[in-house]
């Protein structure tokens, strides 16, 4: 979580500066340069590492990824071309990145804080993604109420603009639970305060003032093993996706025809007729399938004792077949039902009284169809390329009289 002391943590804002290659890796596609003193942050302490370009004699590098390894921080660009040893780069950091990166991290800062002086609740986890950011807190819940409060509370302090500080202390110049937190290596630590509110030893980069975070929105949360994930995003964040909001807002309003409550009132009066309706067409469609079956069973066959139904019906989808599947069954009764026009949804059902069952039958027919499914023993479904009719009764005839 603790890096070395870079001029990214001195001065966050300082987002160009002038400095010497002193080293380099090579690793598959990709190059790692050394430089003496980098405003590039290394990715650590879940926050992202900076990006951004290196010149060097009139020929630019982006700067993919930044990381420290074994006490030195790796600046990698892509390809092999590279800036000789000694040469002065001209280092600049995506300005947007880090802005963004800063109003994230500090925001958790606020937010954690919040949590854990006003709740109790210790956050155990920090990643700061692309989209959205998350904290993991140790409690098995966030109520809604609860998260309304904290976030009106993050905001307070955001609007206050208190002033953020940066020290440095030796680890045993620190409080007992701040020593408890750290790796047993470290010996010099990074304090990021925040006076009054919050005191948290970190390495990320930070505003001057708690106003630069923006507001902050905690979006939702999800339990994760024995602990609580909250989503969160602040700043520029936070803008875009009350835009994002405010337009589907308008969108459903303008699709309803009434704003604010009165929208949600006639939404859920639309869900609910919907339901009815879908009631409705339930009740309608075992009338259709009654009638289609009655037509059906008049053509059927009697093979043995077993009544036999073949049909291919061009209109009807598998939810059809399953309802008129599920119509004409009786005890000793073999229906085989496809539907569409190639590829054929097909269904078998066969009553319990059957000397065959389903799913027999089908593992015997489906190689005729090229098709394939799945089911049980009294019903299966699948998908045919084929549907020989003539054929395939012929064959189902066979198994019944041979089974």
């Amino acid at each position: 979580m603790y890096f070395l002391r870079g001029l990214y943590q001195d001065d966050p804002y300082l987002l160009q500066f002038r400095s010497k290659v002193t080293g380099s890796i090579a690793e598959e596609e990709k190059t790692g340069i050394l430089i003496e003193n980098t405003v590039f942050y290394p990715e650590g302490g879940g926050q992202p590492s900076d990006q951004g370009n290196l010149v060097c004699a009139r020929r630019s590098y982006e700067v993919l990824h930044v990381e420290e390894r074994n006490g030195q921080i790796i600046h990698w660009i892509a390809g092999t071309a590279m800036p000789s040893l000694g040469t002065e780069v001209l280092m600049t950091v995506d300005a947007e990145r880090r802005r963004d990166h800063m109003q994230q991290h500090h925001g958790q800062h606020i937010i954690s804080a919040i949590f854990e002086q006003q709740y109790g609740f210790e956050t155990i986890g920090f990643h700061l993604g692309q989209e959205t950011c998350t904290i993991d807190l140790k409690t098995s819940n966030l109520s809604p109420e609860l998260l309304k409060e904290a976030e009106i509370e993050a905001n307070n302090i955001v609007m206050e603009n208190l002033p953020v500080k940066t020290e440095y202390y030796r680890r045993d110049q620190l409080a007992p639970e701040l020593m408890a937190k750290l790796p047993s290596e470290q010996t010099e630590v990074r304090l990021v305060i925040i006076p009054g509110i919050d005191e948290n030893a970190c390495c990320g980069t930070h505003p001057r003032y708690t106003g630069e975070v923006g507001p902050i929105k905690l979006l939702k949360t999800e339990k994760v093993r024995t602990h609580v994930r909250l989503h969160f995003i602040c700043g520029l964040r936070a803008v875009i996706w009350m835009q994002g909001t405010a337009n589907l807002l308008k969108d459903l309003e303008d699709a309803v025809g009434a704003a604010g409550s009165e929208a949600v009132t006639r939404i859920n009066k639309r869900e609910q007729e919907i339901k009815q309706f879908q009631r409705e067409r339930k009740e309608l469609l075992k009338f259709k399938y009654q009638a289609i079956a009655g037509e059906l069973r008049n053509k059927a066959q009697r093979i043995n004792d077993v009544t036999l139904i073949i049909q291919h019906i061009d209109d009807a989808d598998m939810d059809m077949l399953r309802g008129l599947a599920c119509s004409l069954n009786l005890e000793n009764q073999v229906t085989i039902l496809a539907g569409g026009q190639g590829p054929f949804n097909v269904v078998f059902a066969c009553g319990q009284s059957t000397p065959v069952p389903a799913s027999k039958l089908a593992e015997h027919i489906w190689p005729l169809l090229k098709g394939k499914g799945g089911g049980s023993s009294g019903f299966v479904q699948g998908a045919a390329q084929e549907l020989p009719l003539d054929r395939l009764t012929e064959e189902v005839i066979h198994l019944i009289k041979n089974s």
